[in-house]
């Protein structure tokens, strides 16, 4: 199993296997990491996801052209969630894209998936334009509603006034920066952007692994600092969103327009790979990924059927009982006929058949 630059320094904690990497399910407890992102804050070692760095000529428009956003309209350290598709308009995977400079671009491909979509865009033509930066590089998600006054501490310059989607390349502070790698390709600081996986505000630090192990251990010396949080706790906080996971929501069976997605990550007015499946799959009845919330006790899982009485209408792709809402929330694909808020389904969960109630994401 892959570790990643920050795996010595964890706190005594519960292991698993995700993607390839041994990673923490929970420092603590699920619930109380879940909640603590909610109340205050909580820090995630997401070094595990990819890092590809495209630069050269056409870098931008290369990526737009396999890629479901128009890359090139973005503005410097501008972030867009985008979907890499196959000609099918299947989902290879979703990933972030930066916009660096003129003929630069960062995007973060899912963990498992990096060296798929590394290769797929090589053999598009784009092998003189990547770089993977992911062995060299570390990324820590500080996620919850005191992010900005816990980053304020360390940073050497004010981040308050950061847009969501976009990024900055500071300077965060003289411990950090004196260890800083000056080859580093994404800039001569620490690139900190303002997205988040878990429905909540926050910041996602990239910077070389060194600097980052220096900084990791600082956010766990404050006093009244971030929790530190596993994949258990990522995992129901971007499900109470409704954020997708790769390879359990969505594969290349899946097209973008079958997630619900297209309004915020496809860009109609450009040409991209993909394109032409997905407009052809709009005009048809297909299934759509719902929001499930359950009626009665019971929580859905990955793989339970949705029924209309006795006709299967659909099946879970993510489930997980709600630490907010305590009850059971689901993202499933469901039959056309099956998509209004409110429509009353069930779900079999160990041979019983549970009430449930159709919900629009974000369910908190």
């Amino acid at each position: 199993m892959k570790k990643t630059p920050l795996y010595s320094e964890y706190p005594k904690s519960k292991m698993t296997k995700f993607g390839g990497w041994e990673m923490p399910l929970t420092y603590s407890s699920m619930n109380k990491e879940h909640m603590a992102v909610r109340d205050k804050a909580g820090i995630f070692d997401v070094s595990h996801m990819g890092e590809l760095y495209l630069k050269g000529e056409g870098a931008l428009e290369f990526i737009t052209k396999h890629c479901t956003m128009d890359i090139t309209k973005s503005d410097k350290y501008q972030l867009k969630y985008a979907h890499i598709l196959n000609e099918e308009g299947g989902i290879i995977d979703d990933t972030i894209i930066t916009r660096l400079s003129e003929d630069e671009c960062y995007l973060v491909p899912n963990a498992g998936r990096t060296p798929v979509v590394e290769k797929w865009l090589e053999d598009q033509g784009g092998q003189d334009l990547i770089t993977d930066i992911s062995d060299e590089t570390v990324m820590i998600a500080l996620q919850g509603p005191k992010s900005v006054d816990i980053m304020s501490k360390l940073c050497d310059q004010d981040v308050s006034d950061m847009d969501f989607f976009t990024a900055r390349s500071v300077e965060i502070n003289e411990e950090v920066m004196e260890v800083f790698d000056d080859h580093w390709p994404l800039g001569d600081a620490p690139l900190i952007q303002k997205s988040g996986y878990t429905g909540e505000d926050g910041f996602e630090i990239v910077l070389p692994s060194e600097s980052g192990k220096i900084l990791w251990n600082q956010f766990l010396s404050l006093d009244e600092g971030p929790v530190p949080c596993g994949l258990g706790a990522r995992d129901t906080l971007r499900l109470e969103y409704g954020f997708l996971l790769s390879g359990q929501d969505f594969d290349e069976k899946r097209t973008t327009v079958e997630t619900g997605w297209t309004k915020m990550c496809v860009d109609w007015e450009h040409d991209f790979v993909g394109k032409e499946a997905l407009e052809a799959k709009k005009e048809t009845e297909h299934q759509l990924l719902k929001g499930l919330v359950m009626q009665d006790r019971g929580i859905p899982r990955n793989g339970y059927k949705v029924f209309d009485e006795d006709d299967n209408i659909g099946t879970v792709t993510s489930g997980a009982r709600s630490p907010v809402l305590r009850k059971g929330i689901a993202l499933a694909y469901l039959d056309h006929g099956y998509h209004e808020e409110g429509t009353e389904v069930s779900i079999e969960i160990r041979g019983n058949k549970r009430k449930a109630k159709v919900k629009n994401p974000p369910f908190v």
